[in-house]
């Protein structure tokens, strides 16, 4: 049942929305079901929510990791006893088996990348759904051909082995391995796909790796300017990108390695850093989410709206970066003593500038 959700997921997933009117009628129908749904399932936020009317959806308060994590039990739509749930999540660290799962619904952590870890909950139902959106954004060809796509990341998934099939094989190479041979095996199954984060596929051009792939896609880490360029030069191909959290599928590369925001899954509203510059926080509501509801949740990830139309033709809105997070933010006491926040972007120029022969750096804020 599950491979039929996602082919079915796959095949009503359209690869490009040319008129703004579709995506903003897929937000206006999906979002008024959802909030029912989750104010009518999740004690939590019926009470965050008490006063405001289904309609006040865009007003109501905000929500973030350290929040939802405090109440995680009661956020669920299900009931999980969560105390379990993370003593499972603790044992697959350890035994690197991510396959047991608490009845239908699939449990981890986060990658931490963003500082605390956070915890995800998924339904079979949901991996299903998500596994054909994200094929129909990550293929390069029809899904009735054949693939061989691996998986470089710190933890497997159920997804991937729910959905894999004689005709699409998934490789997954866990990170906790040495890099050496997370390439030697990578050489030996002949990949059609390779998805990891972009501080390995930079390790690959460092050790000059002969890798042929059709595609390529960075995930799991921000992917900077000089990496792209070095990896892409390297590896004679364009680099894609899925933009992804434990909170959701925030945004993924078109075929002109743009990244376009997914609005048919989700809403993201600005907390605006500096709305001239574009510099702004995303507040992203996934209206596909069920399990473990994600509404007016505020990631400390800094984007930069493009402002600008893609030449592939698809209107969902389009974002130049992911400059970093919050946390990478330099707090700097100028001369007339106030503090000026200091973008990581700025930080990443400065250093770049010193000298063409810099290729990795720390920067360290020690005052």
């Amino acid at each position: 049942m599950n491979k039929f959700r996602t082919l079915f997921r796959y095949l009503m997933t359209p690869k490009k929305f040319h008129s703004r009117q579709r995506i903003e009628k897929i937000q206006r129908k999906a979002i008024k079901r959802h909030i029912k749904f989750v104010r009518k399932n999740s004690p939590f936020y019926a009470r965050h929510w008490e006063g405001l009317s289904d309609d006040e959806w865009s007003k109501f308060p905000i929500i973030d990791k350290s929040i939802m994590m405090d109440n995680l039990a009661d956020l669920l739509t299900v009931r999980i006893d969560v105390n379990y749930a993370k003593q499972l999540a603790d044992k697959a660290e350890k035994t690197r088996d991510f396959s047991p799962k608490i009845g239908p619904y699939s449990i981890g952590y986060s990658s931490g990348t963003s500082g605390s870890r956070g915890m995800h909950f998924v339904s079979e139902k949901e991996q299903a759904g998500w596994a054909g959106f994200m094929l129909s954004r990550g293929l390069d060809r029809s899904i009735f051909e054949r693939y061989k796509i691996g998986l470089i990341l710190r933890a497997n998934s159920n997804t991937y082995e729910s959905v894999g099939s004689n005709r699409i094989k998934f490789k997954f190479y866990d990170l906790m391995q040495p890099l050496g041979e997370i390439h030697s095996k990578i050489l030996d199954d002949e990949l059609d796909i390779l998805m990891g984060p972009p501080s390995v596929l930079s390790y690959f051009v460092d050790i000059n790796s002969p890798i042929k792939v059709r595609k390529m896609v960075s995930v799991a880490e921000v992917l900077e300017e000089v990496d792209r360029v070095k990896i892409e030069q390297h590896f004679g191909l364009t680099l894609h990108q899925f933009y992804s959290s434990t909170e959701g599928e925030i945004a993924a590369t078109c075929e002109h390695g743009t990244l376009h925001l997914n609005e048919d899954m989700m809403i993201i509203q600005k907390e605006w850093i500096d709305e001239e510059k574009g510099w702004y926080h995303p507040i992203i509501t996934d209206f596909r989410r069920k399990t473990q509801p994600i509404i007016r949740y505020r990631l400390n990830d800094i984007l930069v709206t493009s402002g600008k139309k893609c030449p592939c033709g698809d209107t969902r809105e389009v974002i130049d970066s992911i400059m970093g997070r919050s946390d990478d933010m330099f707090h700097l006491t100028t001369v007339d003593d106030t503090v000026e926040l200091v973008v990581p972007d700025l930080i990443r120029r400065a250093i770049m500038q010193m000298s063409d022969e810099i290729t990795n750096y720390i920067a360290f804020q020690k005052a």
